[in-house]
């Protein structure tokens, strides 16, 4: 993967870091037949009130239709590697003998022209999706399904990649351990796929200016400190003080950084063998 950095010629490009995308990237045309609108709500509900903070006023994108699914078993050639501004991680577009078309994630080292296939049992080539009670022990995987023929929902974002590490005691369910450092149970018919997510330097990528992140929908997020205290509890005060809690406080009074949010009664709890914040 090419990082590349540009001459210092304004204050907002001198610490600028960003992939090459020539040299990885087939074309810049997305498929017609699988993008859809996505409409600016900038982090507001339907009444214009903000529900979520530092949204809004990114660039106008298109969705790319990925299939997570990966339910046609018949083989695929990889057409283009496309970049797509919905998610960190390169997609490509690949067509099925029967003339379908689809986006998938790319997986690091696939190359255009290369066949993939998905199935219940298939080559562990990079690329292919199969089960994961038939992926053997030590192999790196991305795209997993928590629930089967639900579409896959974990290890999605560039550069990440999971270990399968065998099976549990009861033979139902495949170990794996996730980047996160968290080692769970996957139900035996789910479906993964074989190799690491495209796009392993991102988080190389250093955007340089503010400007960029307002580009990508980010707005600014001003300190509690520097409010006055009709605006946040940590605000107020001659100078510099002290949060003046026994925890850092939200807008709105509750105790924030730290907290633990996960439901107790979490159905998935009873499948997580060791949490990501486990000593």
């Amino acid at each position: 993967m090419a990082i590349k950095s540009v001459k210092t010629r304004s204050k907002g490009r001198r610490t600028i870091i960003f992939v090459d995308y020539k040299k990885h990237l087939t074309t810049d045309t997305p498929e017609k037949s699988l993008i859809k609108k996505i409409h600016n709500q900038s982090g507001r509900n339907n009444r214009g009130v903000i529900t979520t903070r530092h949204q809004g006023g990114r660039q106008a994108r298109q969705y790319r239709l990925v299939d997570f699914l990966r339910t046609n078993p018949n083989p695929a050639v990889v057409k283009t590697i496309e970049y797509d501004p919905n998610r960190t991680a390169f997609i490509c577009l690949i067509t099925y003998k029967t003339g379908e078309k689809a986006y998938i994630l790319a997986p690091q080292g696939i190359k255009v022209g290369d066949t993939i296939i998905a199935g219940d049992k298939v080559d562990i080539k990079v690329g292919n999706a199969m089960l994961i009670k038939n992926v053997p022990e030590g192999t790196f995987v991305h795209n997993i399904e928590l629930s089967p023929k639900k579409g896959a929902q974990l290890v999605r974002s560039a550069g990440n990649a999971a270990q399968v590490l065998g099976k549990d005691e009861t033979g139902n369910f495949m170990i794996v351990k996730l980047p996160s450092g968290e080692t769970r149970k996957i139900p035996n018919d789910c479906k993964v796929t074989i190799g690491m997510v495209s796009n392993e330097n991102h988080n190389l990528i250093n955007l340089g200016k503010a400007g960029r992140s307002r580009h990508l929908g980010i707005r600014p997020t001003v300190r509690g400190s520097a409010m006055n205290p009709n605006d946040h509890p940590h605000g107020g005060g001659e100078g510099r003080q002290p949060v003046g809690y026994d925890a850092p406080r939200t807008p709105w009074g509750k105790r924030h950084m730290g907290v633990k949010t996960r439901k107790h009664k979490q159905p998935s709890t009873a499948l997580i063998i060791r949490r990501r914040n486990d000593k």
